[in-house]
């Protein structure tokens, strides 16, 4: 995959859900984007799991660094998109993409790689359980990365009834923070991004 077939993809991408989905809050904009492909380049994954598709922004981006052989499992619950995704992973070149369609609870216990990324964007409300599933099949040193863990600022709130997913989120943000097999640090690039890596 060269840099400009990314681009063009990429540039796909946006364009496509901005007119076709009233959700394109949920597309990683292009300065997530270029931190997740500088990531992954430093990083140069073997593999790579990502919860949450959507229409594979972030997916072609971690791909960037994803060393010979290696592979990229995605999954998304929705299939309304589908094409988006498919259509810009052909454009790019990238071959080493699986798609899973399905729920993330479901599919990740039939996955048997070891991950040295694993990217998490989907239901805010499942965050937790994402983060138990996926645990034992990161790599020792390997990294957790979780998207909206700022939310907007809603975590934030002194509220005493908030909405479930700011709930979720910041249980979850307790929970990494608390857990003592990982290190963390929040970024606050867009709606904020963990970094946990696993020690």
């Amino acid at each position: 995959m060269t840099s400009d077939e990314l681009k063009k993809a990429l540039s796909y991408i946006s364009r496509e859900t901005h007119l076709r989905t009233k959700s394109y809050r949920m597309l990683s904009d292009g300065v997530q984007g270029e931190f997740l492909q500088a990531f992954s380049m430093m990083l140069r994954p073997k593999n790579i799991l990502e919860i949450g598709t959507f229409t594979g922004y972030a997916t072609l981006s971690l791909s960037r660094g994803l060393r010979s052989g290696g592979v990229i499992d995605t999954i998304e619950i929705d299939d309304e998109l589908t094409d988006v995704f498919s259509t810009a992973f052909k454009m790019a070149g990238q071959e080493s993409i699986i798609t899973h369609s399905g729920d993330a609870k479901d599919i990740i216990p039939t996955l048997d790689r070891v991950y040295d990324i694993v990217y998490i964007d989907a239901n805010k409300r499942e965050y937790a359980l994402y983060y138990d599933l996926v645990f034992p099949k990161v790599s020792h040193g390997g990294y957790i990365l979780v998207d909206n863990v700022i939310w907007s600022g809603k975590i934030f709130s002194q509220k005493k009834h908030l909405d479930w997913q700011t709930e979720a989120i910041i249980a979850f943000n307790e929970k990494i923070h608390n857990d003592s097999r990982v290190e963390v640090i929040t970024l606050p690039i867009r709606d904020g991004l963990s970094l946990i890596k696993k020690r």
